[in-house]
C-alpha cells in the first residue's frame, strides 16, 4: 500500500519500503500506534484500548500491519523474509505470512496481545502455513 507523500502508512510487507527508516520510522510507528490506542479509547463504548475499534475493522490489513510493526516485527521486503499481511475473501480477516513457524507464532502472539484472534492454517494447494487473524469483538 502506498501512501501520499507525508502520510503515514503501515508496512504490510512484500514491497519496497518507502519513507523514513531507522529512528524516524520508529517514531512514526510509535505515534501511529499511540494514536490508534487513543482512537480505541474514544470510540469503544466502554473506553477500552484492549479491543480493536471500528477503524481497524474497516482497514484490516493496515491495522494488523501496524500492530505487528509497532511490536517490533520486521515487514518483508521485495525479496527478504519478514511478515506479509494480505486481505482475504473471508469477512473481517487478514492472512499473515512469515518465514517460519516461530516467526508465525510470534506474529500470532503480538496480534492476540493487540486484541485480535489468530489461528494457524495450511493452504491446501501450496501447503504454506499462515495466520488467519481478525479483530476480537469482546
Amino acid at each position: 500500500l502506498e501512501a501520499a507523500a507525508g502520510v503515514f502508512a503501515a508496512r504490510v510487507g512484500g514491497g519496497p519500503e518507502a519513507g523514513p527508516a531507522g529512528a524516524d520510522r520508529a517514531r512514526e510507528v510509535h505515534s501511529a500506534w499511540q494514536g490508534l490506542l487513543e482512537l480505541r479509547r474514544m470510540t469503544n463504548a466502554d473506553g477500552s484500548t484492549a479491543r480493536p475499534c471500528g477503524w481497524e475493522r474497516a482497514h484490516l490489513v493496515q491495522a494488523a500491519a501496524l500492530a505487528l510493526e509497532a511490536a517490533g516485527h520486521h515487514p518483508a521486503g521485495a525479496e527478504d523474509d519478514g511478515y506479509r499481511v494480505r486481505a482475504t475473501a473471508q469477512p473481517e480477516a487478514v492472512a499473515v505470512y512469515a518465514q517460519d513457524g516461530g516467526a508465525l507464532r510470534a506474529c500470532a502472539a503480538t496480534l492476540e496481545g493487540a486484541g485480535w484472534q489468530a489461528g494457524e492454517y495450511t493452504e491446501p494447494r501450496t501447503r504454506r502455513r499462515h495466520l488467519l487473524a481478525s479483530p476480537r469483538r469482546t
